[in-house]
Parts: C-alpha cells; sequence; structure tokens
C-alpha cells in the first residue's frame, strides 16, 4: 500500500453509511451517528480541527478532507488553501478545476471560502514540504461543500466498492471526472472514485444514491495532445531499483549505514532521510517538521549493495 503520512496521525474508524436506497429486504434509515463500517481513514488532530486523509490500497491516489482555514491569495491568480489549519497547504492555480459536490457544477478558485469543506485528491507518493503545514502544488482534484458522508474505494462492475460495504445505485446521479467533465456511470466501473453521500440502507453491503462521483482516473479524462505526450514521456521513466549509496552520494547526501539491523541514515546537514532494511518506509526530517512516506518498494541488500526504489530520489 502506498501512503504519505503527515504529522502525528492516528488511525480513526470511517464513519460512514447513509443514503436512502432502495432494497426490498433492508431497512431504510438515516445512520449517521452509527460506526458500522471501517475504511482506510486517518485522522489528523490539529487543536480543534482534523484532517482526515482517505486512502485504499487498491488506487495510487489519497484524499485529503477538512475544512478550510485560510485562503492566501498568491501571484498569477495562483491561492494557498490551508486546511485544518495545519493539515495540509495546497496551492490551486487559477485555471485548477474545483467540483462542488452540492450540486456538480464546476467553480473556480475565487470560489473558496474560509469555513469551507473541501476535499484535495494527491497522488499517494507525492512529496511535500518540510513546513508547517506541508505545501503542495500537486493537487489532483479539488471537490468542495463536500459535507457529508464520503467514500474512496474502487468500485467493481456492480458498482459495489472493494470493501463490499457500499453499493451504488446510479440512475440519475451526476458523476464527473478530475476535469470536471460529466461522465456515465459505467465509468466508475474497476476505477477509484470518491462518493458523497447522506443516508443508505442498513443492507450488507449498504445501498446508496450518491449526491455526486468523483472518478479519480485519468482514462476518463479527455485530455489534450501535449498532455497525451507527457504522460507517455512519464511511462518511459526506468523504475528499476537503484543503488542506495551511488543514487544519493551523487545527489550531495551522505549515506551512514553501520549494520543491517540500523536504520540507513542519508544527510546533506539540512535533510535526513531515515529508511530500513527489508521495508519500504521513509522517514524524512528537517529544520522545520518531519513527515512520514512511503517508497513503491522495499530496501533491501543484493549481496554488498544496498538497493532502494527507484522514487528514493524524489525525496533528496
Amino acid at each position: 500500500m502506498k501512503k504519505n503520512i503527515l504529522g502525528k496521525i492516528a488511525i480513526a474508524a470511517f464513519i460512514s453509511t447513509m443514503v436512502i436506497g432502495s432494497s426490498a429486504f433492508a431497512e431504510t434509515a438515516d445512520t449517521s451517528n452509527d460506526s458500522e463500517k471501517t475504511a482506510a481513514v486517518e485522522t489528523i488532530q490539529e487543536a480543534e480541527n482534523s484532517i482526515e486523509v482517505l486512502r485504499n490500497e487498491n488506487s495510487d491516489y489519497v484524499v485529503y478532507k477538512g475544512t478550510v482555514t485560510g485562503v492566501d491569495e498568491g501571484d498569477d491568480g495562483y491561492i494557498s488553501v490551508i486546511i485544518s489549519e495545519t493539515g495540509l497547504k495546497a496551492n490551486l492555480a487559477e485555471d485548477a478545476v474545483i467540483i462542488d459536490a452540492a450540486d456538480g457544477s464546476i467553480k473556480t478558485n475565487s470560489d473558496i471560502t474560509e469555513g469551507m469543506d473541501i476535499m484535495v485528491v494527491l497522488g499517494a507518493n507525492t512529496p511535500m514540504t518540510m513546513s508547517i503545514p506541508p505545501m503542495t502544488s500537486s493537487v489532483v482534484a479539488t471537490v468542495i461543500n463536500a459535507d457529508n458522508n464520503v467514500d474512496f474505494s474502487v468500485y467493481n462492475d456492480e458498482f459495489v466498492n472493494a470493501e463490499n460495504t457500499l453499493k451504488l445505485n446510479t440512475d440519475g446521479i451526476i458523476v464527473k471526472n478530475i476535469k470536471g467533465e460529466d461522465i456515465t456511470a459505467d465509468d466508475i466501473k474497476n476505477n477509484a472514485a470518491i462518493v458523497a453521500y447522506g443516508v443508505s440502507t442498513r443492507s450488507i453491503p449498504a445501498q446508496t444514491t450518491p449526491d455526486i462521483v468523483v472518478v479519480i482516473s485519468d482514462e476518463t479524462s479527455s485530455e489534450p495532445e501535449a498532455d497525451t505526450k507527457s504522460r507517455e514521456s512519464e511511462e518511459t521513466i526506468d523504475k528499476s531499483p537503484v543503488k542506495l549509496r551511488e543514487i544519493c552520494e551523487n545527489a550531495g547526501y551522505t549515506v551512514k549505514w553501520t549494520s543491517n539491523d540500523e536504520p540507513i541514515e542519508i544527510s546533506n546537514g539540512e535533510k535526513t532521510i531515515t529508511v530500513n532494511k527489508d521495508s519500504n518506509k521513509c522517514t524524512i526530517t528537517g529544520s522545520e517538521v518531519g513527515i512520514n512516506a512511503e517508497l513503491s518498494g522495499d530496501v533491501y541488500l543484493d549481496g554488498d549493495t544496498m538497493m532502494a526504489p527507484y522514487d528514493l530520489a524524489s525525496y533528496l
């Protein structure tokens, strides 16, 4: 599973199951206060606010959900949206697509205001700054007014999520891709999706008619030729394991590796990256704050050479 864990994270139960569905055998009720199903949801507690980190082992994306506690205007139409005080700072371009979960309409970054519920989608291994709050400009999608229940999972051909906890009734629902374009319910199948909904049946899986579904998949977007060429170029990147010491020293870092049972410390004086043999966990510390991340594979020993996943280089 790929993760990008920020700050001190405590695993929390995901409170869900709630949109009226039609089932002959199921009792329909508002169960918004129940804790009937669990999902990969983490809560970062910061003062009176919190940010939820929704992840799914079947997806390469992570959803950060919280409340807008600040909006700073930048240059060239950019804005910086602060989510849950110290949870996350997301930089959004002037032409960023903002999907309104309330009615499926498309908004601009100028429509984002303090106190608004917001979700931003990032790649699971997206690097962030080591500031407080951590900052990123690599936002895949943004959804506002998501003040109801949210499920993030991969849905099968029967519109059931991977955890078998939620089934979608898709007649007449709003379905969007990450560019805010209208797509069909069939595009939900075998893709990761954000599902915003209110109440559900008590059946297993619970059934719901979503308020909106946002499919998190590049394949459902009609992208310009230039973007397609860019993706083709990215697909040619060599993802073979690399020699840990060689790639780190070439980037100006020193490597401290005393034994196989001890952490490997990679440092340039300002930033220290710690990894362990036979693990994909990666801890990054600096002068301001530390973050935890997961690499695409384990660090491992090949003979006398310590090998690392190719994406270790993105943290150097």
